[in-house]
């Protein structure tokens, strides 16, 4: 099976990116230099329309890797306030000095440790608190068989009208054909991320949309 990351228009499409500046165009390059793990740039324009239109003012971000998208949220939105959580060691010296090295990295709280943990902390402060201390835009891209632990605290610490996404929902395409020694590997994440996508549309106070460019992208926002 063919995936539309392995077709050459992909390449096309990919030459009409522009990053939001020099800044980023190069960070991306380096990361990818380096095989960081980051966001497509198929990702990137579409998170890039979804906050223009909605212009969230509090991010939260679950998987910060070496600071990228999280940077990218606080160039694209020069008012918004970032908070990005990461447990690699690796990647919190990677990302804390990517930060640290410019001006957005003022408005970026890096939270560092367990997810779940730090999730937890979050509730605790800010489920009770005001709509206007809430999140109002969530972006998912950490452990993938935890996506609906990480959607559930999520959820509680957002506005009614927040905007949820979730990336890497197809798996390199395992998601749909789990053959081979490499989605062996990944099976865990194959089987939860499945139960996720179902737990997802059986509920009927979400619309959700799958938007199947780069890795796969889930949309959600909540129904009133």
């Amino acid at each position: 099976m063919k995936y539309v990351r392995d077709i050459p228009f992909k390449e096309f499409v990919d030459s009409y990116h522009k990053a939001a500046d020099e800044d980023l165009a190069n960070l991306r390059r380096s990361n990818e230099e380096e095989s960081v793990p980051l966001i497509f740039t198929e990702t990137e324009e579409i998170l890039g329309l979804l906050t223009g239109i909605t212009n969230p003012s509090r991010i939260l971000e679950i998987g910060t890797a070496h600071g990228y998208s999280a940077l990218f949220f606080a160039k694209k939105l020069p008012e918004a306030h970032i908070t990005t959580i990461e447990r690699n060691p690796v990647m919190i010296e990677a990302a804390g000095a990517e930060f640290a090295s410019r001006k957005e990295g003022e408005r970026i709280d890096f939270r560092t440790g367990d997810a779940s943990e730090i999730l937890d902390e979050l509730v605790s402060k800010l489920e009770d608190a005001e709509e206007s201390e809430k999140f109002d835009f969530v972006f998912i891209d950490a452990a993938k068989s935890h996506y609906r632990e990480f959607f559930e605290a999520a959820e509680r610490i957002c506005t009614k009208n927040a905007l949820i996404v979730c990336d890497n929902i197809l798996l390199s395409g395992w998601i749909v054909e789990a053959d081979g020694k490499d989605a062996k590997r990944h099976r865990t994440s194959i089987k939860y991320m499945k139960k996720f996508l179902e737990y997802l549309y059986s509920r009927d106070d979400l619309e959700v949309t799958i938007l199947t460019g780069a890795d796969g992208l889930a949309i959600i926002r909540f129904i009133e």
